[in-house]
């Protein structure tokens, strides 16, 4: 069975409850607060409360600045600014994520920096192939370093360098090959920081209108910060800075974040606080104090009196059969969670293969999971799109449709595409013999054949209509969406394959900073992927201890995952190798 969603418009306008503690700190005068933000206590209600009454004491020309993230935390937070703010205050209060930010600002003084006009985001394989042309070895070493590479940019900037940075003389041939990426206008998401803080270094003019603009600043889930992230909020925020933060959900250590950056704000700030009161389950005490016996259990702490509501199941498994073995337990516990009136169910998993199986098993069984959208598919989008100028004739081209077909259709099963594979030849297809969706799939990549390589987006749209007219369930919305509108946009025109794929990039880039559609249905994501959002029921899957070790960093990935829940919990784990953490429950 399904699990239906509710449309936003039909979302009731939530009313403002009271709570002591968002009255102490909106009533604070001091200019640095640091706010501890455990989940479920209102954070983003009181983020955009705050941000309307700074706002109120602003000149006409300045802005409170609240930064977050991701697209969806960047979403709640504008809808939670339309309910509550005044009309006339509204547009005093920028929300933005850090990537939006540094993108306008790179687009706003692209000539400064020395980009070209139609510079583009790429995805990080193109930048890691040049990077390993100039220095194969120690690009194969330093990639080891998660996140380095990414954010290798950076290290322009002596502030920015840590004690992953290679030697001088690695990093100066690294970094000239990135300069010369970004000067062809070949970027990555991760340069966008490092070109933005360029402009504050460099140009007088830029740092003091950015420093005017901005002097308020509400930093939200600070604890993900990297340096130069860190580094922006200190800049700006003159008048007022206020960090908004949970130590427990660093979970992004990957990325640059760093539990001593909040501890130095916690250090620097005239006044902290910690809100205590439960928002996201004030229906049920029970559940509020349980979760809160767990989060101190977890940080070591003595937690008496809270017993396991039984809303909360943990379902064992054969560990032999690793994730598979879930699959059955998990399509149940979506089918009880639906009967018991869950409007939205999210399935997690600790790894992104673990998640393809299950979204893939719960397609078949008829369950249609929907994808999120966010930087992960751009990056998949795009890695995809730039192997194909690498691709010399139209079997390859053909070839390389399927395989993307078969990525964004998980109910195709393996003998329709190897079939349809069968068939395609240097010279042409083969038709022969081929019945149903084959040929219908077939007849759609004869295009590339008959028109050439400019008709691969019209091809790959005609055999997603095929798949769907055929009953196969499409749940890569953001990715599916920029296929087709590519297609669309190019019209009937058969174009060069350079020209098709700056459309395909134009698409793509729209997605990646698209405002998040409502997280309703049912969903299968990875517990990183989850941060941020709120089901009204979560399972997770294969809870093994490899995937949440008994460490800080399994601890911290473990209640990221199970706050994510308002009203029941389903964890599968293995009868062996299951993580200790299930003890904190």
């Amino acid at each position: 069975m399904a699990v239906r969603g509710v449309s936003r418009s039909k979302w009731p306008r939530p009313e403002l409850r009271p709570d002591p503690d968002h009255d102490a700190v909106c009533a604070s005068q001091a200019r640095r607060l640091v706010v501890v933000a455990p989940p479920g206590t209102g954070k983003t209600c009181l983020s955009v409360r705050l941000a309307g009454q700074l706002a109120a004491a602003l000149e006409p020309s300045q802005r409170v600045l609240l930064l977050t993230f991701s697209n969806q935390a960047r979403t709640q937070l504008e809808k939670e600014a339309t309910w509550h703010l005044p009309r006339e205050t509204r547009p005093l209060v920028e929300i933005t994520n850090y990537h939006r930010f540094f993108w306008r600002g790179v687009r706003r003084y692209y000539r400064a920096l020395g980009l070209p006009m139609n510079t583009q985001i790429g995805s990080f394989r193109r930048r890691y192939e040049a990077l390993e042309g100039a220095q194969p070895q120690e690009v194969r070493r330093l990639r080891r370093n998660t996140g380095l590479l990414p954010a290798l940019a950076e290290h322009h900037f002596e502030r920015f360098r840590d004690g992953r940075t290679p030697s001088p003389q690695v990093l100066a041939e690294l970094l000239g090959v990135v300069d010369r990426e970004q000067r062809a206008g070949r970027l990555v998401f991760d340069d966008l920081g490092a070109l933005f803080w360029g402009l504050l270094e460099h140009y007088l003019s830029v740092r003091g209108a950015y420093a005017s603009r901005y002097p308020v600043v509400i930093a939200d889930e600070h604890q993900d910060a990297s340096e130069l992230q860190d580094a922006l909020v200190r800049f700006l925020g003159t008048q007022k800075r206020v960090i908004l933060a949970d130590p427990m959900q660093l979970i992004h250590g990957f990325r640059g974040a760093s539990p001593e950056r909040l501890q130095r704000h916690l250090a620097d700030c005239e006044v902290s606080f910690e809100l205590r009161t439960p928002h996201r389950w004030h229906g049920s005490n029970e559940m509020a104090e349980w979760l809160l016996a767990v989060r101190a259990r977890l940080q070591g702490r003595e937690a008496e009196g809270a017993t396991r509501p039984s809303t909360v199941r943990v379902e064992v498994t054969p560990a032999e059969f690793g994730v598979r073995g879930a699959l059955p337990i998990i399509s149940a516990a979506i089918s009880r969670s639906a009967a018991e009136g869950a409007a939205n169910v999210a399935v997690l998993a600790a790894w992104n293969r673990d998640v393809t199986i299950i979204r893939n098993y719960l397609s078949r069984q008829g369950l249609k999971p929907r994808q999120i959208g966010g930087p992960e598919d751009f990056e998949e989008a795009r890695e995809e799109a730039e192997q194909l100028p690498l691709l010399q004739d139209s079997q390859s081209l053909a070839v390389h449709a399927l395989e993307r077909l078969e990525d964004l259709v998980p109910t195709l099963d393996a003998g329709t595409l190897s079939r349809a594979r069968a068939r395609l030849r240097i010279e042409g297809i083969d038709f022969q013999r081929a019945r149903g969706l084959v040929a219908e799939v077939l007849s759609a990549l004869a295009a590339i054949y008959d028109k050439g390589n400019g008709a691969y987006f019209h091809a790959l749209t005609r055999a997603l209509d095929a798949c769907a007219r055929a009953g196969h369930h499409l749940p890569r919305v953001e990715a599916v969406a920029t296929v087709r509108e590519t297609a669309e946009a190019l019209g009937g025109e058969s174009m060069a394959l350079e020209t098709t794929l700056e459309v395909y990039a134009q698409r793509a880039m729209t997605y990646a900073h698209a405002a998040a559609r409502p997280e309703k249905g049912l969903l299968v994501m990875t517990a990183h992927q989850a941060k941020g959002k709120e089901f009204d029921a979560i399972i997770l899957a294969n809870a093994t201890e490899r995937s949440f070790p008994d460490n800080e960093d399994g601890r911290k990935l473990f209640y990221v995952a199970i706050t994510r829940a308002t009203r029941s919990w389903t964890v599968t784990a293995p009868n062996r190798d299951a993580t200790r953490l299930l003890r904190h429950l």
